[in-house]
């Protein structure tokens, strides 16, 4: 028995782990967070990201940050439209637009932030000495005297020793991960390239921008895509997807190192009869931001692996979707409220009795894993539905479809709530019909 807190290392500061470390925080359990990049500043940090009012949204209530996120948060951004190849409008939610069914109301709320601003908020509200930059992890291995049930961290400088819980946060190439499961990430089967629309277009092509729209603007033909995502910084991110082999990359023939004659070798090869407005989200990308080959991974559906104490996996480290239902940053912020709460409420039953085992932390991972499993089964399958959406051979027609009909059963859902609801009043009003008062006494 003791009193002491455990230690606790959390692997990589992405969304997840930043999020799981000041929820620990907020709750009085100091955790300490080892990211290999050198600082904040190391690298791109991407586009914006929606968060979903259960998930990304209610972890930073729990993280007291909810206020701040609204400074940043764009509802603008929400706003989505759907073209055909030929040009064809099916969808536009932009307001004073009557193109099309909205998406139903499960879809609303979900406010944009940008990766940078989110990351940064969460990197400010922790404690001075929490973050750890330029901590390369090679390994994690057992106790090196075989004595105890913890763990120490092998960096590529220097060990540090002694946890007794490390909680992968690390991404799809975890360095956790191994110690817990065989399994990695999959080729999803979908791949293409990533490239940046400067904001200047507002000026300089005023007529693609209205194209493109404030929020996410898709081109969906049969199995093939280009997706475009405004940014608050008025950049917008292009990505040219479609369903192709896992080295297409390498096979295509399309010089990556040139980027003015890579965009065009890759939209001649594979936008035939898509319009010019379509292709120049491509032909027009800055070639500052480079063109990327983006191959897409994923975990198994359903994946899940057997417990091992002082060990745990959160966001893609534990199950790396593909984006396309917008389910990775709020799995992976829903993963962080899950786990810090429950050891949350471990610490506060065991902890401040003053009366702690850290074995029994244990129960609290497992736990959620447990509930973890289950969450991110629907999640997964939740994004295999959107990917079979964007990538379909029904092109637009298929995502629009299936809009309607979401909200066809969100009606139906309605009506037959409100038919039982109105069921029980009359039910209730006949049996106080035959309520009798007689000299005061009130019988059936």
């Amino acid at each position: 028995m003791t009193s002491a807190l455990p230690r606790i290392a959390i692997i990589g500061a992405g969304p997840a782990g930043l999020t799981l470390a000041r929820l620990l925080q907020v709750n009085g359990m100091p955790a300490t967070i080892y990211e290999f990049e050198l600082d904040r500043h190391a690298r791109a940090q991407g586009g914006c990201l929606d968060l979903h009012e259960d998930a990304g949204q209610k972890a930073l209530r729990e993280c007291q940050l909810y206020d701040e996120f609204l400074k940043y948060a764009r509802t603008a951004g929400e706003v989505l439209k759907i073209y055909l190849p030929d040009g064809t409008l099916l969808l536009d939610e932009h307001e004073g637009s009557d193109v099309g069914d909205r998406r139903p109301d499960l879809y609303a709320n979900r406010p944009e932030i940008e990766r940078l601003e989110l990351r940064s908020m969460l990197i400010d509200s922790l404690a001075p000495g929490t973050l750890k930059w330029g901590h390369k992890l090679r390994t994690v291995k057992t106790d090196a005297t075989g004595l105890s049930p913890k763990y120490d961290l092998h960096f590529e400088s220097h060990v540090e020793r002694g946890f007794d819980l490390i909680v992968g946060a690390d991404g799809a190439w975890s360095k956790v991960r191994p110690l817990i499961t065989d399994t990695r990430p999959m080729f999803s089967g979908i791949t293409g390239i990533e490239c940046k629309l400067n904001g200047s277009i507002d000026t300089t092509d005023p007529e693609l921008s209205k194209r493109i729209g404030e929020g996410m603007c898709l081109t969906l033909g049969p199995n093939i895509t280009v997706l475009a995502q405004r940014n608050g910084d008025r950049n917008t991110r292009i990505l040219g997807f479609m369903r192709e082999k896992e080295d297409w990359a390498y096979t295509c023939g399309i010089d990556w190192s040139q980027p003015d004659l890579a965009k065009q070798q890759f939209v001649e090869k594979y936008y035939d009869g898509f319009t010019q407005d379509a292709k120049d989200c491509i032909l027009k990308a800055d070639n500052q931001f480079h063109v990327v080959p983006r191959p897409m991974w994923m975990m198994p559906v359903g994946h899940r692996w057997a417990h091992r104490q002082g060990l745990t996996l959160i966001g893609d480290a534990a199950h790396i979707m593909t984006p396309f239902a917008g389910n990775g940053v709020n799995a992976a912020m829903q993963d962080a409220l899950d786990l810090g709460m429950k050891l949350a409420a471990w610490k506060k039953e065991y902890v401040n009795s003053g009366d702690m085992d850290i074995d029994t932390m244990d129960g609290a991972v497992r736990a959620f894993e447990k509930e973890k499993f289950v969450r991110a089964k629907g999640q997964a399958e939740d994004t295999m539905t959107f990917l079979n959406l964007f990538f379909n051979e029904r092109g637009g027609y298929a995502m629009c479809e299936f809009f309607q009909n979401q909200a066809k059963e969100a009606e139906e859902k309605k009506a037959l709530k409100q038919g039982q609801q109105a069921a029980e009043e009359d039910k209730r009003d006949e049996v106080a019909s035959q309520v009798l008062v007689e000299g005061g006494v009130t019988v059936l």
